[in-house]
């Protein structure tokens, strides 16, 4: 069976490094860092006080509908995050939906685990009793629409409300496979299209880690940084902490007539592997991630060669970058000198469940521009044939491009995207 095309006609994060597209590219272009101290709690005492955050007033991207959206952007700011994104660009997101068929439309998501908000829920609690406690818990978690509290969400309230704005969808799938999470809900919501059961697909992510409870556990799994990210340096030690929700829209050769839109890119391939090596590491052979590499670019029609930006996940830990770097040059072979690689999270943080979108947003800039974004802080490359832009980013065009997430317990996700001529 001929597979389905598969066209990104849009795609929106609100990331550290700008609230849409325009502000991001200007960043990437501008060698843009978003590494500041900690504001959202108080990270005196731990080893990493600086963190990738988005400081804009997020409720001011809410709605005012009738319906209290501030009372649970207040307790989940993933939540805050995402609406932020459908908010800004609600009008457009609408008419795109809205010119198809509720079944054949769908949602796919990648997200984070919840986290509950110990620090507000304290400061609201009246009386320091038992009873004084679940009198405050009832009180904010009351109910504000049928499908929605204020605390307490079940994993599918970012779909659910991603309905209620932008109108029903006949299928709706959350992923929640930590770092490749949205990564794997592009590539799913893609496989919707490609097989024929989608002719829209809504896939994207949101998540954070600034909290106390998620920063100081990934502390103590060795993986945040105590100085800067520097991917694929010789003297790494780790990654810093962000958060990031975005958005795409993904519709099939039928979904495009509806729509009437001359799409600048098409998602030509995905790969997914899973090493099941190590819950917190990858396989030190790199063999899962080579698998998942490989997968996409059999898909793709296209060969290695033919990449030339790989946005790797790098980073900037002990575990990761030299596995990443070791399997894509086995990939390529040959074609190393002429394929770019770079890894972007030190400069907009690794926002776990959101590096996917936030990467794939990334790759869109880059190729939309020309610039492959440099490894900003490296300065002491590990040694390799690929092209590893240091400190400069390069100027060149990007026809097809590749970006690449890898999660806990080994399960990874590559994407390639090719540039079309309009």
């Amino acid at each position: 069976m001929k597979k389905s095309r598969v066209f990104i006609v849009f795609c929106e994060t609100v990331s550290p490094l700008g609230m849409n597209g325009e502000a991001l590219n200007k960043s990437l272009i501008e060698n843009i860092s978003a590494v500041a101290p900690m504001s959202q709690f108080n990270a005196e005492g731990l080893s990493q006080p600086n963190a990738c955050e988005i400081h804009d007033e997020l409720i001011g991207f809410l709605p005012s509908d009738g319906i209290d959206w501030n009372c649970i952007a207040r307790y989940d700011r993933k939540f805050a995050l995402m609406a932020a994104v459908v908010n800004q660009h609600h009008q457009a997101l609408y008419a795109m939906v809205s010119s198809l068929p509720i079944e054949r439309r769908g949602i796919s998501l990648g997200l984070g685990a919840n986290v509950f908000p110990m620090e507000n829920i304290a400061m609201e609690v009246e009386e320091l009793t038992t009873l004084g406690l679940f009198h405050t818990l009832h009180r904010v978690n009351q109910s504000i629409h049928p499908k929605f509290n204020a605390i307490f969400n079940h994993a599918d309230l970012y779909a659910k409300y991603l309905e209620v704005r932008l109108g029903e969808v006949g299928f709706s799938k959350n992923i929640l496979t930590a770092c490749s999470s949205s990564t794997q809900a592009i590539a799913f919501a893609a496989s919707k299209i490609m097989v024929g059961d989608a002719d829209l697909m809504i896939a994207g992510g949101t998540d954070s880690i600034l909290n106390n409870f998620a920063y100081i556990s990934f502390g103590k799994l060795g993986v945040l940084t105590h100085e800067t990210c520097k991917p694929f340096d010789v003297n790494r030690n780790g990654a810093i902490a962000g958060e990031c929700a975005g958005i795409t829209v993904l519709v099939s050769e039928e979904g495009l007539k509806s729509l009437g839109l001359d799409p600048a890119f098409e998602l030509i391939g995905f790969g997914n592997s899973m090493d099941a090596y190590k819950i917190t590491a990858p396989d030190p052979s790199g063999i899962g991630i080579e698998k998942a590499m490989r997968k996409a670019i059999n898909m793709s029609g296209a060969k290695a060669s033919d990449i030339q930006y790989i946005n790797a996940h790098g980073t900037g830990t002990r575990s990761n970058d030299e596995v990443e770097l070791r399997a894509i040059e086995r990939v390529v072979g040959d074609a190393a000198p002429s394929i770019s690689v770079s890894s972007t999270k030190d400069r907009h943080g690794h926002s776990i469940a959101a590096a996917g979108i936030q990467e794939f947003h990334v790759l869109l800039a880059s190729m939309k521009s020309g610039v492959v974004p440099a490894n900003l802080n490296t300065t002491k490359p590990l040694q390799t044939n690929l092209r590893l832009p240091v400190g400069v980013n390069l100027q060149h065009e990007i026809k097809i491009g590749m970006t690449n997430n890898f999660a806990f317990g080994g399960v990874n996700c590559s994407l390639m995207v090719k540039k079309l001529t309009l």
